[in-house]
């Protein structure tokens, strides 16, 4: 079978790109499609703050009879690359049929953009960076519904990447916590000595402060995630736009504040499982995906901590485990007695050490591939 592939350059080849995953998942009662209009929203390139500061381009491959049946994505960031002085362009967005013809062509398009950027690494698969959601491509674990901002994908793609000569860069983790508002007592112990240490307090974020509050958050996320693989510094721009639904998604008592004598040390956020409500939309809002979102947004009772970090100059003072803490203490009476912590690097062996103590399993395992480019 031949394939052709092109460029997205107008509204309907968007379309079309954004349309494929109805064909790839139709049959998979797991994926949750992506909202439409947020899709077209993040591609819109005067109004996403990301490309102030990233090239892009995007494609679709069809068959000889002109179906879509499959695309790819491929993006440079000057931020990143400026960071960890690096030349690295990303692919993502990765749909296809499980053809290894197919594959090639949308990897070895790709491939050629970054490498036309200037650029001698390629590495994926995300939407684009480790700042947006969709990060990796699951390799190993239980295969259900992902939950909020985590990737999900048909078995075969690794194989497709590694086919291609893409090899293992990162192996990204997510931990599966269940609580029963019971703490070890031994490890109860540990954390009331903790809590107790002079001059650290955690407490809620302060709705009623809300911009300054989020501004926080993106400097202690810079500041905490700095020296982290992967890390890419927000700007006041880029984290307005991740954060422009955070107010309405957020409950404050799941996003908290670690101190000690009043500074700002360290946060944790976690959100309520919105996929759990999104997903009968099947990624539509009209006529009636608002409706069916309100319905089950009241049944959700899982919850995902996308994002924790304290200051260097803080750690090993037991304040991570504390937020891991006070966050299962808040989960519980809410009715939500497990939930999922990802991503956490397979190398973070303090994370995950503190994961493992309280109980957690890691349960999905997914990956970053890369390879260099000429």
């Amino acid at each position: 079978m031949s394939f052709t592939i092109s460029q997205v350059q107008n509204k309907q080849e968007l379309n079309d790109f954004l349309q494929l995953p109805y064909r790839i998942y139709r049959d998979d009662p797991n994926y949750v499609y992506p909202l439409l209009d947020d899709l077209k929203h993040f591609f819109d390139r005067k109004k996403n703050p990301f490309f102030n500061h990233a090239e892009a381009e995007l494609w679709v491959a069809r068959d000889s009879a002109g179906t879509v049946v499959g695309r790819i994505a491929a993006a440079v960031d000057k931020y990143s690359n400026d960071h960890h002085n690096e030349k690295v362009g990303f692919f993502g967005f990765y749909e296809a049929d499980d053809n290894p013809e197919l594959a090639n062509l949308l990897l070895q398009t790709a491939s050629q953009w970054i490498a036309s950027q200037g650029m001698t690494i390629m590495r994926g698969p995300g939407c684009f960076t480790s700042n947006h959601d969709w990060f990796g491509v699951q390799v190993e674990g239980l295969r259900n519904r992902p939950v909020v901002g985590m990737p999900y994908n048909p078995e075969y793609y690794p194989t497709h990447f590694e086919n291609f000569g893409l090899n293992q860069a990162k192996d990204l983790l997510a931990w599966r916590m269940v609580t029963d508002g019971i703490v070890p007592e031994n490890l109860q112990r540990l954390i009331d000595r903790i809590l107790s240490r002079p001059g650290l307090t955690i407490r809620a974020m302060d709705m009623n402060n809300f911009i300054e509050e989020a501004s926080l958050i993106r400097s202690l996320y810079n500041g905490s995630w700095s020296k982290n693989w992967g890390f890419i510094p927000m700007d006041d721009e880029d984290f307005a736009y991740s954060a422009k639904d955070m107010k309405s998604m957020v409950d404050p008592n799941y996003v908290l504040i670690a101190e000690m004598e009043g500074k700002p040390i360290g946060f944790a956020l976690t959100l309520p499982d919105f996929n759990m409500a999104t997903q009968p939309m099947k990624g539509k809002m009209y006529p009636f995906g608002w409706l069916k979102f309100l319905l089950a947004k009241r049944k959700i009772n899982f919850v995902r901590m996308p994002l924790m970090g304290v200051l260097p100059e803080y750690r090993k003072m037991g304040v991570d485990m504390a937020l891991v803490f006070r966050t299962m203490e808040t989960a519980f009476p809410k009715g939500h007695t497990s939930g999922e912590l990802s991503w956490i690097l397979d190398d973070n062996k303090a994370m995950n050490r503190i994961l493992e103590g309280y109980g957690g399993k890691v349960y999905k395992t997914y990956r970053i591939y890369e390879m260099p480019v000429a």
